[in-house]
């Protein structure tokens, strides 16, 4: 018998969501996984003021809050990435973001004194945990947490969770640039979800490499999605914490293959090296994930375990 497949596409978190699932019950799946990510969507952002994460951040220097189990864990797993000196993630970052605010209309280039003065607040060790409270203290007034560049990968992972526990086998969850995939395709002769990656470098729907995922994630970042242009310069949203300015490189875009999509969104940041060639020798150094690096002139570069297939291949979806 041929399990019924359902579909959605909703907006949330500033983008388009995409749901497919293979099972009898479908549709009510996909209503339960919409306000799964709502919820998620509303505890853990900076940009709404009643959010559980702004308490947080609101009593920055004032006092630690007890947050629920789930962004606890979050937030102890990205400051664990964010103390790695060698990469640019730091969840820390939220200070310079919210300065900077690229990706929002008042974008603007802040002066070298202002961000001097965020530099100061960026520092990931100053993010206290203590594990039986479950409580979050950022030490210094002024520090802030953005879980921008962890979050969406985390929902998809606990969505896909669910899903499997209600007895999907097969199902596909698209959050922007992130992917994760339950299963196979049963409508595609290689048996995979067939996941195309984007030339950051030409018009969306652009191709330059087809992924086949069976049960894995694909995330992908680049410097081509959010920026904004002033004095005829261009500025990208992913910053360098060590400077305060967005992240001098020749990488275009980089996409990490995994098998949790958290893994693919910490990766997918702390990957953003001065280069491409040296981002995939870093790679390379981590395992169970796999990735794409695409230079500022087309190059295109993988790490060594990578498996992909031929270009004329159906796309199902593209990140």
């Amino acid at each position: 018998m041929t399990m019924k497949s359902y579909s959605a596409r909703f907006e949330m978190m500033g983008t388009f969501i995409d749901l497919v699932v293979h099972h009898q019950n479908g549709e009510q799946l996909i209503k339960d996984a919409y306000l799964q990510l709502n919820d998620y969507a509303t505890r853990f952002t900076v940009n709404q003021a009643g959010s559980e994460l702004m308490r947080v951040n609101r009593n920055a220097g004032i006092a630690p809050i007890v947050v629920a189990p789930d962004l606890f864990e979050l937030i102890k797993l990205g400051k664990h990435y964010s103390e790695q000196v060698s990469s640019p993630f730091n969840i820390a970052i939220g200070p310079l973001v919210k300065t900077w605010r690229i990706g929002f209309q008042e974008a603007t280039v802040p002066s070298q004194e202002v961000i001097n003065e965020k530099l100061a607040l960026v520092d990931p060790t100053q993010i206290i945990l203590n594990e039986q409270q479950h409580s979050v203290f950022l030490s210094q007034k002024g520090m802030e947490i953005d879980l921008g560049a962890i979050a969406k990968g985390y929902f998809a992972d606990q969505v896909m969770q669910r899903l499997i526990e209600a007895g999907v086998d097969n199902g596909f969850i698209s959050l922007g640039g992130n992917v994760l995939t339950i299963g196979h395709s049963p409508n595609n002769p290689n048996q995979a979800w067939n996941v195309g990656i984007q030339n950051p470098l030409s018009k969306r729907g652009d191709v330059i490499r087809i992924v086949p995922l069976q049960g894995m994630s694909m995330v992908t970042s680049g410097i081509n999605e959010r920026y904004f242009e002033s004095n005829g310069q261009r500025y990208h949203h992913l910053l360098d914490e060590k400077t305060g300015m967005p992240i001098s490189t020749d990488i275009a875009s980089l996409t990490i293959i995994s098998k949790h999509s958290v893994d693919g969104e910490i990766w997918s940041t702390a990957g953003f090296l001065p280069s491409a060639l040296e981002s995939i020798y870093y790679l390379n150094t981590i395992e169970d994930i796999e990735a794409v690096v695409i230079s500022d002139r087309g190059e295109v570069m993988t790490t060594n375990g990578l498996v992909d297939i031929s270009i004329n291949s159906t796309v199902l979806f593209a990140v």
